[in-house]
């Protein structure tokens, strides 16, 4: 993928478009637009493990009991939960019982969870204000505040402050293991409606991260390029290839092959036929690669997966705020 960067830095994006096949052209905009924002961009976080794990990327029943991922010694647990609206009293469906408020899915609940830990990080406090702070990087990601964007933004953001959403990991080489109960956000606090007509309540409002995902995430913050996951917020399987580039490429010293069926238990389990799961899974990665212009990534020609090469890191080291004396990673 490296090559349509030197071909646009060689030639300017028309020319560039002109020498790739018609299906990729639209990774060459990419690459374009992130290398004409990331150097200007802020960077974003999230915990390591998300890198591992994955929400669905579909709608699912909102009675379901629980999403499950697990992958390698990570685990992440979604399950299904209620809310106690303004008026201090459980959101009732129409049969006027507590409502089950769905497992959050796609790319505008990433989208949230990525802005939680972001800010979280920056000001280094768990409480983080889903106010017009949270509409103005919404904003700035291509994501409009109002209308049926707003309608669905607000949705996934119900979603996740319903859900017990549990990212625990299992004991390492080291002895080291992490908290396998705890809720992300662990609280949300509201304020007077606005009144401002076209603003909803979901800009009123305060999520706390709890206390045991807040310290794991400050401790071992992994950061990503805001201009790349505003090029493929539409997606999110591009988001999570993206993110697990972003993970591992940092993270190996020479080339390591990920095989197929491992890209499927952790990106399409619930893909049953492996040339259907490749095809929806390259081109997400080809997405991913036009977002990360230094990803050293290359397909095995013999057909046992992907070959990771040590990488320049997404994200300059240097703009990090990585501990190297005390990372679980």
């Amino acid at each position: 993928m490296g090559e349509i960067h030197q071909l646009v830095t060689a030639h300017g994006r028309d020319r560039a478009k002109d020498l790739v096949a018609a299906e990729e052209r639209h990774l060459v905009d990419l690459a374009v637009q992130v290398m004409g924002e990331e150097e200007h961009t802020q960077r974003g976080y999230l915990y390591s493990g998300f890198a591992m794990t994955n929400l669905p990327h579909r709608r699912l029943k909102d009675d379901s009991d629980a999403w499950e991922r697990q992958n390698g010694r990570f685990t992440l647990l979604v399950e299904p939960g209620r809310l106690i609206g303004r008026d201090g009293k459980p959101i009732r469906d129409t049969d006027g019982k507590p409502k089950i408020i769905g497992i959050p899915y796609g790319p505008r609940a990433r989208l949230i969870l990525i802005y939680l830990q972001s800010e979280a990080v920056r000001t280094r406090s768990p409480d983080v204000k889903i106010g017009s702070s949270m509409a103005d990087w919404m904003e700035k990601m291509g994501v409009s505040n109002g209308g049926t964007s707003y309608t669905a933004v607000r949705e996934q953001a119900m979603r996740l402050s319903a859900c017990r959403l549990t990212v625990g990991w299992t004991e390492d080489d080291q002895g080291r293991s992490g908290f396998e109960r705890a809720s992300i956000v662990s609280a949300m606090m509201f304020t007077a409606p606005s009144t401002d007509p076209r603003q909803g309540s979901l800009w009123d409002e305060t999520a706390r991260l709890s206390s045991e995902f807040f310290q794991a995430l400050v401790d071992h913050p992994m950061p990503v390029s805001e201009a790349a996951i505003k090029a493929i917020k539409s997606s999110s399987l591009s988001l999570d290839v993206y993110v697990w580039l972003c993970y591992r490429l940092r993270s190996i010293s020479k080339p390591t092959t990920i095989s197929w069926e491992a890209l499927r238990s952790q990106f399409g389990p619930q893909v049953g036929q492996m040339f259907k799961f490749r095809q929806g899974f390259l081109p997400a990665l080809k997405e991913a690669m036009a977002v990360y212009p230094d990803a050293n990534v290359e397909i095995d020609d013999k057909g046992a997966g992907l070959i990771l090469k040590p990488s320049r890191p997404a994200v300059p080291e240097a703009e990090t705020r990585r501990r190297s004396g005390n990372r679980l990673l």
